[in-house]
């Protein structure tokens, strides 16, 4: 594997740094105090509850202490429509996810060792200024209603990174899960610890936003697909 070090946005890394369902970070947002979370562009607050009325956001963010560090790490929440068995067929499909992270190529399980999983991942950079990649050791923990996948660097031009999905069943009627996901990446970059603070946090919410779609669509098209067999053996 080839090591390079090129001049490029912290964005361009901390995208490839998603190791876990994830997609390239859109615009940074403004950085999130320690006592705030985020659902959307609106900020929560922790102060008094919300009123009963008011719809639950999709996917709420913050930003959390990391020690040692000043760089903090992202967090996002969700809530998924779907049983935890198709979620987590979903973020453990890893060769799978060069086909909703769209600007990463060449996706490739190089080691499985019993709850381990090392996937290389490559961004080609404009020009020729080459590839940014990186070798991300992915361990699986599973429990019943629970799910646990924690990530970290073991080779590649990140000085640090680290990443943590958990699904968790929620009981009920209809099959729902919740997804929690937390990112620390840190490139060899000169950039001010504030810039990879906002991405974090940009980067967690686009986490959920992304994965959520994608099973949202698979479990659209398997519905479509049983209905229309359906039709097909009852002559309808």
């Amino acid at each position: 594997m080839k090591h390079l070090a090129p001049k490029h946005s912290a964005g361009l890394l901390v995208s490839l740094s998603l190791s876990l369902g994830a997609a390239f970070p859109g615009a940074a947002m403004a950085q999130t105090p320690p006592s705030t979370a985020t659902a959307g562009d609106a900020a929560v607050t922790q102060g008094p509850a919300a009123p009963a009325a008011a719809a639950a956001p999709d996917v709420v963010t913050s930003s959390e202490e990391v020690p040692g560090l000043t760089v903090r790490r992202g967090r996002s929440e969700t809530i998924i429509d779907a049983p935890i068995e198709v979620v987590a067929r979903a973020i453990t499909d890893f060769p799978t996810y060069d086909t909703f992270m769209p600007h990463v190529r060449d996706v490739r399980v190089v080691r499985r060792n019993r709850a381990d999983t090392d996937v290389y991942m490559q961004v080609p950079l404009r020009g020729s200024l080459g590839v940014v990649w990186a070798l991300v050791r992915v361990n699986v923990r599973r429990t019943p209603g629970r799910l646990e996948l924690v990530g970290h660097a073991v080779d590649g031009n990140m000085e640090r990174f680290e990443s943590t999905t958990t699904l968790e069943r929620i009981p009920g009627p209809t099959p729902r899960t919740r997804m929690s996901f937390t990112l620390l990446a840190l490139p060899r970059l000169p950039f001010p610890s504030s810039v990879f603070s906002r991405e974090m946090v940009d980067a967690a919410r686009t986490v959920a936003n992304n994965l959520r779609a994608r099973i949202a669509r698979a479990e659209a098209a398997r519905t479509q697909a049983a209905a229309s067999a359906t039709i097909v053996r009852t002559g309808g």
